[in-house]
């Protein structure tokens, strides 16, 4: 079940959430979310400059900062991206500095890269251990996607020392039981 969440020119400049926002309300206050689970999908229909008419659009400025935008709002959000579909790299790429080559395709830059995926790692964390979930096996697969192998004793560690952040993480509302 793919969804697909449509971005105008005019909601990334405005860095209007909205979009995102719709989809993600309801499953929030339902407590549905997990069930959307590598499911979304974004459309972008961004203009590029007339000069640079290739350019990527994690290249683009205003695309970049929409994307940030909705990351510090719902850090858990590459839970629910479909990474099949390449939607989690995309995600990376608009918050990981990178470079484009022709054979190879996107070469991050590689401690960037390591403090995003360990930085998803213990948000995913803590967010699917505050909704009930243990889910280490799918935390490894988001990590293999950027290709990283977590050892099992990383989940121990965590374990040992798992709260919850706050209501934001647990994709509840304040307040809520």
């Amino acid at each position: 079940m793919a969804i697909a969440i449509k971005l105008t020119p005019e909601e990334i400049d405005r860095l209007d959430l909205s979009p995102l926002q719709q989809f993600l309300e309801p499953l929030i206050t339902e407590r549905r979310l997990l069930d959307y689970h590598q499911a979304l999908r974004f459309t972008i229909d961004y203009p590029r400059p007339a000069d640079e008419p290739n350019l990527e659009l994690s290249e683009l400025p205003s695309v970049r900062l929409w994307f940030i935008r909705a990351d510090v709002c719902y850090p858990w959000l590459p839970y629910l991206l479909d990474w099949s579909a390449g939607e989690l790299v995309r995600y990376g790429a608009m918050l990981v500095p990178h470079e484009f080559h022709p054979q190879q395709g996107i070469i991050f830059n590689p401690q960037a890269l390591d403090i995003f995926v360990m930085s998803k790692v213990f948000v995913l964390w803590q967010w699917l251990q505050a909704q009930g979930y243990p889910a280490a096996e799918k935390i490894k697969g988001m990590a293999a996607m950027f290709g990283y192998e977590l050892d099992r004793e990383l989940f121990t560690l965590l374990q040992s020392h798992s709260k919850p952040l706050n209501d934001s993480l647990r994709g509840s509302k304040k307040g809520e039981a």
